[in-house]
């Protein structure tokens, strides 16, 4: 006769039977009220953040924000975001910033064009068909911002030479503090850009080949934003002391090569100054530009190997780069040695 099994070895097998369920559902509820705390204190800090930014005269404008991204992720979504500040405007398209829970101070952001800024005198205009930027900050601040955007195209209007525009197939944009120069505020620069189509650079270098451009570039007293208008702006930077120093800016168009280093500010006059070192290659047209097709251009590209003499030995054969003496901007004008170059009149940037 078959006996019966204790019913407490039953009441222990299912009791394991159902732990890990039941575990896995307290942790999962768990989970979501974890996120939703968090997502109620995202909200309530960025409110504190608007606020900030308001006293601080910064004015943000977040246009029906949703905040979202259950169960792994904090997303905030604004259909448009908007800044103000003084004179100074800026609008964006649909803008979407995406955190990790476990990763708070990496923030991807997607934004949607297109771009608008202004100060009522001078306006930037842009648009691209994708903008994704990484923010990377710490309890001591932002640490680096990269940027990077597809078929990027750019009008600048209300500037004293003019209407500047430009597109390109890819923009790169990476901005960091420099560590090893803090007390200068200065913050290092790089970006690319390939295949870009400037029309000013087309007219001074010469030929309609698309332009690799590519820059490594340290600005100093580069405190933030003050809100005043551009040319405001770079009054305060110019007071400072503010510096560009030129790592490196390199552009290739075609068989036409050109690379500067050096150190750069603005005089009094609102006019750039400083002395940049220059190693260029196929450089007739600009130098014909320069010089007014004088014969003193055309024996400076001789002497660099970029003249007529140096095209007939080697029709095929791509110039290479030969240093120039060093240029000097001061004054209003640009100098080449002991040269002055004729025909070039720095006018001041406001």
């Amino acid at each position: 006769m078959d006996q019966a099994a204790p019913t407490g070895n039953v009441r222990r097998s299912r009791f394991w039977l159902y732990t890990p369920f039941v575990l896995l559902l307290l942790v999962a509820i768990a989970w979501s009220i974890a996120w939703f705390v968090i997502r109620n204190r995202t909200a309530e800090a960025l409110d504190g953040w608007i606020a900030a930014e308001a006293r601080a005269g910064r004015e943000w404008t977040c246009a029906d924000r949703t905040v979202a991204g259950y169960p792994f992720r904090i997303e905030v979504i604004c259909n448009a975001l908007d800044l103000k500040r003084g004179a100074v405007t800026a609008s964006f398209g649909r803008t979407e910033a995406v955190a990790q829970v476990y990763q708070p101070r990496r923030i991807i952001t997607e934004v949607a064009g297109p771009l608008k800024v202004t100060d009522g005198t001078v306006t930037v205009q842009g648009s691209w068909d994708l903008l994704q930027a990484s923010l990377n900050t710490s309890a001591r601040g932002l640490q680096r911002l990269s940027l990077a955007a597809n078929a990027p195209r750019v009008t600048v209007t209300g500037l004293p030479a003019g209407e500047v525009s430009g597109s390109g197939k890819h923009l790169e944009l990476h901005v960091r503090p420099n560590p090893s120069r803090a007390a200068e505020q200065a913050g290092d620069v790089a970006a690319s850009v390939t295949e870009a189509r400037i029309p000013l650079l087309d007219a001074l270098i010469g030929g309609a080949e698309p332009t690799n451009l590519n820059a490594d570039i340290t600005v100093t007293q580069a405190d933030g934003f003050k809100g005043g208008t551009i040319a405001e702006e770079l009054e305060l930077w110019r007071k400072a002391g503010g510096t560009l120093d030129v790592l490196m800016l390199s552009a290739t168009k075609g068989s036409r090569q050109i690379e500067t280093k050096g150190e750069l500010r603005l005089d009094e006059q609102h006019r750039p100054a400083g002395q940049i070192s220059v190693a260029a290659a196929g450089l007739d047209a600009l130098l014909g530009n320069l010089t007014g097709g004088r014969v003193g251009g055309n024996l400076l590209g001789m002497l660099l190997g970029q003249g007529p003499r140096a095209s007939a030995a080697q029709p095929n054969a791509k110039p290479q780069l030969a240093s120039l003496p060093p240029l000097r901007l001061e004054n209003g004008l640009v100098a080449m040695g002991p040269f002055v170059i004729p025909n070039v009149r720095l006018q001041p940037l406001y």
